[in-house]
């Protein structure tokens, strides 16, 4: 069954919550092994026409996609923080992938939290695929672990970019509007209500909040 979606706790008057994307992998989805060797550390020309995308025919890229991704895991910290994140902002996955990952969200009971799925179905790579998507939809901001994406996102799009940390986001000279992030449990702390969170862990499996773990 899945997960219910939260209750914002908000009157019928209430202005809506503001509106937050998520990508994916890297920031819900677990990558191989914990290894996410799939981003990008070059940045791109923003002035620079895109460039069109390599599209596989589907009979190819779906039983692909499935065979990718379909046996990964949810990042530990994204069970935790989703539901707290979901209580302060509207939530909408917005993916690179080229297949609908609804399924798999279901399966881990993750689907209740996002009130849409975005997925790339059209002619244009990822970074600038979410900037269109991102101009679309309307976001305060938008949460990513690619650091090609998050500076065109932070440059183009006029929106907060949370990169959630790995080893190869590190050490690159970002725009001001990219704020880097331990986890998304960080996030959950910075951006949901108050709350107890004592029984929180990081991926480490150290408590939430320990000497040398996230603040």
């Amino acid at each position: 069954m899945a997960t219910p979606r939260p209750d914002p706790s908000h009157g019928a008057d209430a202005p809506p919550l503001p509106l937050l994307t998520l990508d994916l992998d890297g920031v819900v989805c677990a990558p191989v092994f914990g290894l996410n060797v799939g981003i990008h550390r070059s940045f791109l020309d923003p002035d620079a026409p895109p460039r069109p995308a390599v599209i596989w025919p589907r009979l190819v890229a779906g039983p692909w996609d499935r065979a990718r991704y379909n046996l990964r895991r949810p990042l530990l910290e994204a069970r935790e923080a989703l539901p707290v994140l979901a209580r302060a902002r509207r939530l909408v996955l917005l993916t690179g992938r080229r297949t609908d990952p609804s399924g798999w969200l279901r399966r881990h009971r993750l689907d209740g939290y996002f009130e849409r799925v975005v997925y790339n179905r059209g002619p244009l790579r990822s970074a600038h695929y979410k900037l269109h998507a991102v101009h679309e939809i309307g976001p305060e901001a938008h949460v990513e672990d690619d650091p090609r994406t998050a500076q065109l996102l932070a440059q183009e799009a006029g929106v907060t970019v949370y990169l959630r940390d790995w080893p190869r986001n590190r050490d690159l000279d970002f725009a001001e509007r990219v704020t880097r992030i331990a986890t998304l449990s960080d996030l959950a702390a910075r951006l949901g209500p108050p709350g107890d969170r004592s029984g929180w862990t990081e991926p480490s499996g150290r408590p939430y909040g320990a000497p040398g773990g996230v603040p």
